[in-house]
């Protein structure tokens, strides 16, 4: 009995994880069973518990974990350096109970992150819930549907400048959360009724409180260079109001969608692009037309370079000025920081079922074009 009960924590941790493993290779089984059964529930419970709370308790988990693990190194770094690393001998023993228990910490790191959200990451794709074609794009799709973005981009923004003379957008903090925090109703009525497979009856409601709050990492979001984040393990969407302000109702909407359970990038900004246009908030269509606009042009770019600069040229002022304050806030906090943030989300996503890595949320705009080729006139 003594070897069962010293190694049953192992044994119920690898069963987990081919549990799940069996669980995750059946998308039709993640949707049905997680996405829209159990999750909607995980969300409710951790909004409810964590969402009145008025700052980030997922950042203060975060913050805790690198002291922890940073306490750990200088403890093992110090004993190393007391003995004289020259005269240090590795305890074999020692070393593999350490590497044992930093691969157990990791498994369970990994179980606990896809139980409460990570499972999302294997549910159906949006071509397959909404019915589009995922082939590669034509160089004539690119052009119209990129004339289309400059179209609709131009229109909010002249809407944008009428009601607002002075400051085409400028959304404060307050602002900003008030714009997650309504979650905009088509985030729900978008999603088609194949996917659902409970009636509203049976279908939780739209969880609050909705656990919408700004990151207390600050500037330094700017240096990762990120605009936003969902914690899976506190429910929360942090928001980085660092950012330009143009740029901000649609990461609002990109990390809304990560809370409804659209885990990948892709189709976080298909579902906050579908949110935006059917808003009442011309600010937000002019940040998601104008943030689906870039992807599309430097995608028509690669095929044709003279139609892609015509598009650029043909942006009101206010998109112009836009897209040239963040060119230079990209500029002024690029670095290695930077730079290994990338290299590190990249390696995350592809180990989350989107071989695609930051491309991902180009992937996004594809699934626009072919909805609103699709959707009736």
């Amino acid at each position: 009995m003594k070897p069962l009960k010293k190694y049953g924590s192992l044994i119920v941790l690898s069963l987990l994880i081919i549990f799940s493993n069996w669980f995750i290779s059946s998308q039709q089984r993640v949707e049905e069973y997680y996405s829209n059964g159990l999750y909607p529930y995980i969300a409710l419970a951790l909004r409810w518990t964590l969402g009145w709370i008025p700052f980030s308790v997922g950042d203060l988990l975060y913050c805790a974990v690198i002291v922890w693990l940073g306490l750990r190194s200088w403890k093992f770094l110090s004993h190393a350096w007391k003995r004289g690393f020259k005269q240090w001998r590795v305890d074999l023993p020692s070393l593999f109970i350490l590497v044992l228990n930093a691969l157990t910490i990791l498994a369970w790191t990994w179980l606990v992150f896809h139980a409460l959200w990570g499972f999302n990451y294997y549910r159906k794709g949006m071509p397959e819930q909404f019915g589009l074609s995922a082939e590669n794009p034509s160089k004539e799709e690119l052009s119209k549907f990129a004339g289309y973005l400059l179209r609709e981009t131009n229109r909010f923004a002249v809407e944008t400048k009428v009601a607002s003379p002075e400051s085409a957008l400028f959304f404060n903090q307050a602002e900003l959360l008030r714009l997650g925090e309504t979650g905009h109703p088509s985030m729900e009525s978008n999603r088609p009724a194949s996917s659902k497979v409970a009636d509203e009856a049976n279908h939780p409601p739209n969880p609050q409180p909705p656990s919408f709050k700004s990151s207390l990492f600050g500037v330094l979001g700017n240096y990762m260079g990120y605009g936003g984040y969902y914690n899976p393990f506190t429910g929360e969407a942090q928001i980085n109001t660092h950012m330009p302000s143009f740029m901000l109702p649609f990461i609002a909407v990109h990390e809304k969608a990560h809370q409804l359970g659209y885990a990948k990038e892709s189709e976080a900004n298909f579902i906050g692009y579908l949110s935006a246009i059917d808003s009442g908030d011309s600010s937000l269509k002019y940040a998601a037309n104008l943030e689906m606009f870039i992807y599309a042009n430097n995608a028509l770019r690669r095929l044709d370079s003279l139609g892609a600069r015509k598009n650029l040229q043909s942006l009101s002022p206010i998109a112009i000025r836009d897209i040239r304050q963040y060119r230079a806030f990209v500029k002024k906090y690029q670095g290695p920081i930077d730079a290994f943030t990338t290299w590190f989300y990249t390696k995350f996503l592809r180990l989350n079922n989107q071989p695609e890595g930051m491309y991902s949320y180009n992937k996004g705009m594809l699934y626009v074009m072919r909805y609103i080729n699709k959707k009736p006139a």
